[in-house]
C-alpha cells in the first residue's frame, strides 16, 4: 500500500509533479521543504514517502531489460508515476555523506529504466532537495555526482538543487529559512 498526499489545483492542471521524500521522519526537514515547494506549484502533485512503501532491493536478475522489474513491491508504481511526471522532486537527508538508505534503494531501482529502451525519463525536470546537519559544503561533490552521473545519464534535467545545511533540529523553520527562500524562488520560476 502506498501512502501519499495528493494535491490538485483545478485552475491549472497541465503540469504533473511527483515528489519523493526519502527521509524516514514525517514532519522532518525534507518533508517540510517538499511540502513548501508543492504549495508553490500548480497542477497535479503527489508526494510519496519512501519509508511507507514496500520496496525491495534490486536483484540484478536483468529481467527489466524486457519489461517491468519482477519484484512484487511498490517501486514499479512509483517509477511509472515518475515517468508520467513533468517534474520530479527528489529529497533526502544526507546521512554520513550519502543519501538515506530508502532514497538510495529507489535510485538503485532506476536500473530498470537504464536497461529498458521502452522506458525513459528523458526530458523530465528534476529539483533536488537535501538536508544535512553538517553546516559546510563537504557533500556537494556527492550531490553534483547525482546530478551528472544519475540524472544526466538518464537524460533528465536538473533545474535546481536545494541544500539545507546545518539543519540539526527536526522541523526548525529557523534553520530552514534559507532553503525555504530558495524554494519560493524555484516555485515562482516553474510557474
Amino acid at each position: 500500500m502506498i501512502y501519499y498526499n495528493h494535491f490538485h489545483k483545478t485552475f491549472f492542471d497541465n503540469m504533473k509533479t511527483l515528489a519523493i521524500v526519502g527521509s524516514p521522519r514525517k514532519g522532518g526537514n525534507c518533508d517540510i521543504l517538499v511540502n513548501e515547494l508543492a504549495e508553490k506549484l500548480e497542477g497535479e502533485k503527489e508526494i510519496v514517502y519512501l519509508n511507507d512503501i514496500r520496496m525491495n532491493f534490486c536483484q540484478a536478475c536483468q529481467k527489466c531489460q524486457t519489461g517491468d522489474c519482477i519484484q512484487k513491491d511498490d517501486v514499479n508504481y512509483v517509477i511509472d508515476k515518475i515517468r508520467e511526471a513533468d517534474l520530479f522532486v527528489f529529497s533526502s537527508p544526507i546521512y554520513f555523506g550519502d543519501m538515506s538508505a530508502q532514497a538510495k534503494n529507489l535510485i538503485d531501482r532506476f536500473y530498470q529504466i537504464s536497461q529498458n529502451p521502452d522506458k525513459t525519463l528523458e526530458g523530465t525536470k528534476v529539483v533536488q532537495i537535501f538536508t544535512q546537519a553538517n553546516p559546510g559544503d563537504d557533500f556537494d561533490v556527492y550531490i553534483d555526482y547525482l546530478k551528472c552521473a544519475i540524472y544526466g545519464y538518464l537524460k533528465m534535467e536538473v533545474v535546481d538543487t536545494v541544500v539545507a545545511r546545518g539543519t540539526t533540529e527536526k522541523g526548525s523553520y529557523d534553520q530552514l529559512a534559507g532553503a525555504i527562500q530558495q524554494i519560493e524562488k524555484i516555485g515562482n520560476d516553474l510557474l
